[in-house]
């Protein structure tokens, strides 16, 4: 009697549906409209390759940091783009579409940043050309 008993507590929990967990969300619609903007934003967003100067290349990020402060002081109309490629940290400044536009700007830098040349960088967004 009493496998009988504990078959038929078997049956029963098998043949019934186990309740299900529904998880749902309410997501506030500027969230959501933000969202869908970046998208858009990111989708319409195409990188070209250009040229830009490089000032400096070091692997000491404080004294990376440093240039980048006083680049910002001597030329503020100037936006510099710091990278990170292992193990160096690289300051670059401009975006041109050709390698001659480049060469004009590395003269006016070169009076402070001696080691300033041109190179090639294909991350550039086409806002960002001068």
């Amino acid at each position: 009697m009493k496998t009988y008993g504990i078959v038929l507590i078997f049956i029963i929990c098998f043949l019934t549906n186990p309740l299900q967990a529904q998880i749902s969300y309410i997501e506030d619609g500027a969230v959501q409209s933000l969202f869908q903007r970046y998208v858009a934003q990111n989708r319409a967003t195409t990188l070209t390759l250009g040229w830009r100067v490089q000032i400096i290349s070091t692997n000491d990020r404080r004294k990376m940091e440093q240039v980048k402060t006083d680049f910002e002081s001597k030329f503020p109309s100037m936006i510099p783009v710091w990278t990170y490629e292992a193990p160096n940290y690289k300051i670059r400044v401009g975006a041109f579409k050709t390698k001659m536009e480049t060469e004009a700007l590395r003269n006016i830098l070169r009076r402070e940043y001696p080691s300033a040349f041109p190179v090639k960088d294909n991350k550039i967004k086409p806002i960002e050309y001068l």
